[in-house]
């Protein structure tokens, strides 16, 4: 580690999960979609609808406001509050983070990939004459569509990487693309900062974030290599960090430390998107939380251990439980679940009940059904038990 030898901050593992989870803020209502943003820096976009978009369900998650109010506050209006983005993945990023990015722009135009200078003028002629455009209208008529990487997709990609097109508003679910220019306020739109001075700048928004994390953590919440933030880390004010059990060195953010010895109450308990920014990288999540949650959805369904799209289930400091969940016109629908040991069954089962409560109403469903016949039959019992105790309905076969 860079930095003193004696760390500066101590850490029991109880007080870094809370540092982490007040944080990240699933349980905190901000009613303001731009506010959430803003504190989180970038938040994951990815296109699995099977329950909700990863995006709406961490934004909704954290406003106590529906996932369609997310996309309302998001692309119906004339003032926009994001840029989409490849921070964290395709993620969405607060429009005033431009200038912070534009060490990644730089290195966009230097790739071997970029469009050539006859492709590029073509669609940034078409996007200056007619306006924003989505890829659909963007595409010549013999090109692949859906997952494939054509030559107009990828151009517009990188285009979109290096700056030269902005993605600030989408109709449906498809990304309109613009000119800077026209979408980006005027103060924003520059690339005037060195790389090192944003990425000083990014790794101390990501320490905010996440409160408390590794280097390599904190270089997975931006992408960037774990040497490069190494080198910068110094230079944040995120403070030197030792957390019991971890083998790695750590820095927390100081305006983080507070909440070490504030417990978080397990009765404010929500299901966490697959992407939600708390457990975005897989080794941190096991280090605080000692839960393995890994996405499945891409693997064959003979190969799932826990199912498709597997929400975990936090209760206070705790995940102590995770669901296969989907939704099926009206209801939630509870597909598989299991639960972590640790708290009594009955008490496991009460948090995922207030958990279905909340994300019902995130979602605007009705009720909530258990589907599956795998978990035990006790299991079940308490589950249906804590449903009806909260009011939420439910049926099982």
């Amino acid at each position: 580690m860079s930095g003193p030898e004696t760390p500066e901050v101590s850490l029991s593992l109880a007080q870094a999960r809370r540092i982490a989870v007040a944080s990240a803020g699933p349980t905190t209502t901000h009613t303001d979609t731009a506010a959430v943003l803003a504190r989180l820096n970038a938040v994951q976009l990815d296109t699995i609808n099977t329950l909700a978009r990863a995006h709406q369900l961490t934004l909704a998650t954290r406003t106590g406001t529906t996932t369609a109010d997310i996309d309302t506050a998001l692309w119906d209006t004339t003032d926009p509050i994001a840029f989409e983005y490849p921070a964290h993945a395709l993620s969405l990023v607060p429009l005033h983070h431009w200038p912070l990015w534009a060490f990644r722009r730089r290195t966009s135009r230097k790739r071997h990939e970029y469009p050539t200078p006859e492709l590029r003028k073509t669609i940034l002629d078409k996007i200056n004459t007619q306006g924003p455009l989505t890829l659909r209208e963007l595409r010549t008529e013999h090109e692949p569509t859906g997952w494939n990487w054509g030559p107009t997709k990828t151009a517009v990609e990188f285009l979109l990487w290096s700056g030269e097109l902005a993605c600030t508003h989408r109709t449906g679910w498809q990304r309109q693309f613009n000119l800077p220019e026209r979408t980006v306020p005027a103060e924003f739109l520059t690339d005037a900062l060195t790389d090192d001075a944003c990425l000083t700048t990014l790794l101390t928004h990501a320490g905010r974030a996440l409160g408390v994390a590794t280097c390599d953590d904190l270089a997975d919440y931006l992408r960037v290599t774990t040497a490069t933030a190494r080198r910068l880390l110094p230079d944040t004010p995120l403070l030197t960090t030792r957390v019991e059990s971890w083998n790695s060195p750590a820095w927390t953010h100081p305006h983080a430390l507070p909440a070490a010895d504030q417990p978080h109450d397990p009765g404010q308990a929500v299901f966490l998107a697959p992407f939600d920014n708390l457990i975005w990288h897989r080794p941190r999540t096991t280090r605080l939380f000692n839960f393995t949650h890994t996405l499945e959805a891409y693997k064959p369904a003979d190969h799932r251990v826990h199912g498709y799209y597997v929400c975990p289930l936090l209760a206070g400091d705790r995940l102590v439980a995770r669901a296969d969940l989907t939704r099926h016109r009206d209801t939630l629908t509870i597909n598989r679940t299991s639960f972590e040991p640790g708290p009594h069954p009955a008490e496991t089962a009460e948090y995922f009940a207030r958990a279905c409560t909340r994300l019902q109403e995130t979602t605007a469903l009705c009720r909530t059904m258990i589907t599956e016949t795998a978990t035990p039959p006790t299991t079940i019992k308490a589950l249906n038990h804590a449903l009806n105790r909260a009011g939420t309905g439910n049926l099982h076969p």
